[in-house]
């Protein structure tokens, strides 16, 4: 099965904002609770994304990001770190517009929630919840709407109709790497390049759902037929598509 970009919401019950520093600290995700998506995050399952890529590693890629998007950065935590209680974080907002405007956004609590992107690595059925003993942590982001089932996300998502449009940002992505980017830019378009992924997974399994027949349609070419030449090809670009992250994001 291939994994795929998710995100996962946390409703905040306590939230430190010090608008004099600019230093909000809180959690970003906490252990043992069964969210709205039937997920149950243990400790332990941060340890490695935090020991390769955290506050603390040789190579720091874990951002603070506004609603998932990677053109909205709020800073680089400067702490960020499993207790007892979850993945706890620090970070210093950035000094821009965008910054003010979320501090303000977390004085009047219109901002509530954390969120995380990930990919599952290892998870357990347990029956009645899925346990999840590890993840790849990208991001965390402060957002206004959670990201679950019961209330979706639709950031990155939205923003691409069709395949079409992600292999023009894929090709967009490509351009840019090959020009002259900093570790930070390159560290957003790993990012980036995921949520491309997901997207395109999510929009190739609706493009063969739409190839069912109906009861009453009378189909010159045959839908299996059909299908299996979509999929053979989504799955050729998506295989294109990981290559290509790998050769950049080992």
């Amino acid at each position: 099965m291939v994994k795929q970009y998710s995100t996962k919401s946390l409703v905040i019950d306590q939230i430190n904002v010090d608008l004099e520093s600019r230093i909000i600290s809180g959690y970003a995700s906490t252990f043992d609770t069964i969210d709205g998506d039937g997920d149950l995050i243990v400790k332990g399952a941060f340890s490695k994304s935090l020991k390769e890529n955290g506050v603390e590693s040789v190579n720091p890629r874990i951002f603070h990001l506004y609603q998932h998007d990677v053109t909205q950065v709020l800073g680089r935590p400067t702490v960020l770190k499993e207790d007892a209680k979850g993945l706890y974080f620090e970070t210093k907002i950035a000094n821009t517009r965008l910054g003010d405007d979320v501090l303000n956004l977390y004085k009047e609590g219109v901002i509530n929630e954390h969120s995380i992107g990930f990919q599952t690595i290892k998870s357990t059925n347990r029956g009645n919840y899925r346990e999840i003993q590890e993840v790849k942590l990208f991001e965390f982001s402060s957002v206004t709407f959670g990201a679950n089932s019961n209330t979706p996300f639709l950031g990155f998502k939205s923003q691409f109709e069709n395949p079409e449009t992600i292999t023009e940002q894929f090709n967009k992505v490509e351009k840019m790497l090959k020009g002259a980017i900093t570790p930070e830019t390159s560290a957003l378009l790993n990012i980036y390049l995921n949520q491309l992924k997901s997207s395109f997974l999510e929009l190739s399994a609706k493009s063969v759902e739409a190839l069912d027949p109906s009861e009453d349609s009378l189909n010159e070419v045959d839908p299996i037929d059909e299908a299996k030449e979509i999929e053979a090809k989504q799955a050729k670009d998506l295989e294109l598509i990981e290559a290509f992250r790998n050769a950049y994001y080992k």
